[in-house]
């Protein structure tokens, strides 16, 4: 919460002010040219008047102070925030009536205005306080300052208006728009030490989930009578495990990556919407990057929402970087060994699609989404090296491409492929 109190004032004339300033200056050369006092007395009384509503709007403007407050402490791109701002009369006297506008970072650079009532003086009163309350819609992505709010009076024949700084701006936390994963039908599952993306099956049971064979040695309060019973087989409960499993997500954060700025942001928002979804389905994330390190991992895990903030205000922040840290292909040490792998990137340049492709280890399930790459080199390059492909455009939905991207086995992503891009070699 920011709550500061009145800062810089501005006063000047309206339009109607300009035009009694302009009459007074007609009357004036008038009564000069003709020698008539009754003219010369009509421009002073006009010159006067505007001097007057001057001085009233600009040393009788209340003192005014703000606190604001969003009901988000992070915010999707597009996603609703609530902006609420108390605005509260520190004079002993009543404030006048006024219009007020906060100063926003995008289009107009402020919100439409709006009137503010008269209020007593808080110092005798609980009512000298009033709530100003907005939604807001980001538009773009970013770390951003909204305020501060600037309260405008004008004088009673609407001449002059005086416009004050209320309150300080505060920072809002606008990231990639998080799309959920988890209803494309598809999950993360693996039965055999290693996790592989396959088809979700409705029609299976959970018992099928918590049970395995019956092995010599495990105790007998262990057996899962109701799955022995369907088996046909002794079948015991599953040992819950010390850790939980992981999945790497390999993000090309080098400018030299991308043609368009689109680009970089579809990246961004499916990384958002990838960290989400794993770390709900009860994944640690391993984050790198072929830049320089800018994103942080969520840390949520076994059933967390992931709406983890450091991760989300690292990806509200990031920009392409210039910078190149990776180095060459990963020793056996260097790799997670039980996890899939996910890269997202665009048109890598030579030396980092060879990086990429040496973050998957032979065994291990690897799935690249590239986004615009019509030619298809960094698809070719990368299924050559045993990664499962998705080339995919920046009006995709990220629910979409994710559900072809584990549609394993099924030729969902060369489906998707063509698609979106036509064959390989270019026909549409």
């Amino acid at each position: 919460m920011a709550s500061s109190g009145t800062r810089r004032r501005a006063t000047g004339l309206t339009r109607r002010g300009w035009g009694i300033v302009v009459a007074a200056i007609v009357l004036f050369v008038g009564a000069y040219i003709l020698g008539s006092p009754q003219l010369l007395f009509a421009a002073c009384l006009l010159g006067a008047l505007v001097a007057l509503c001057v001085l009233l709007v600009r040393f009788r403007s209340p003192r005014l102070s703000a606190a604001r407050r969003f009901d988000l402490d992070v915010v999707s791109v597009g996603g609703p925030v609530t902006v609420s701002i108390e605005v509260t009369n520190d004079t002993t006297g009543r404030s006048a009536s006024a219009q007020w506008r906060d100063r926003l970072p995008w289009g107009s650079g402020s919100t439409d205005p709006a009137p503010l009532r008269s209020l007593p003086s808080a110092r005798y009163t609980a009512a000298g306080s009033t709530r100003l309350e907005y939604v807001l819609h980001p538009p773009a992505r970013g770390i951003v300052d909204i305020g501060p709010v600037t309260v405008e009076r004008f004088d009673p024949f609407g001449l002059t208006h005086n416009a004050v700084e209320v309150g300080e701006a505060r920072q809002l936390i606008v990231a990639p728009r998080v799309t959920d994963l988890s209803g494309s039908g598809f999950s993360l599952s693996g039965g055999d030490g290693s996790v592989r993306a396959s088809r979700r099956n409705a029609a299976g049971n959970n018992d099928d989930l918590m049970t395995r064979e019956y092995r010599s040695g495990d105790a007998l309060r262990r057996v899962h009578w109701r799955a022995t019973a369907r088996h046909g087989d002794l079948m015991v409960r599953q040992e819950e495990e010390s850790s939980f499993p992981t999945a790497r997500v390999i993000v090309d954060t080098r400018d030299s990556g991308y043609a368009t700025p689109e680009s970089f942001e579809w990246v961004l928002g499916m990384v958002a919407s990838l960290g989400v979804h794993l770390v709900g389905e009860g994944f640690l994330i391993q984050l790198r990057e072929t830049g320089a390190s800018q994103l942080v991992a969520p840390v949520e895990a076994g059933g967390g929402t992931g709406h983890d903030i450091d991760f989300l205000t690292s990806l509200a922040s990031a920009r392409p970087s210039p910078d190149y840290l990776g180095s060459g292909v990963p020793t056996t040490a260097d790799v997670d060994m039980h996890g899939p792998v996910f890269a997202v990137l665009s048109r890598p340049s030579d030396d980092t699609l060879r990086w990429v492709a040496g973050q998957r280890a032979r065994h291990e399930h690897g799935v690249a989404l590239v986004v615009d790459d019509a030619q298809s080199a960094t698809v070719e390059s990368l299924t050559r090296a045993g990664w499962q492909c998705v080339s995919v455009r920046v009006t995709d939905d990220p629910a979409d491409v994710w559900a072809a991207a584990l549609d394993d086995g099924s030729g969902g992503s060369e489906n998707y492929h063509r698609a979106r891009f036509g064959d390989v070699d270019g026909r549409q």
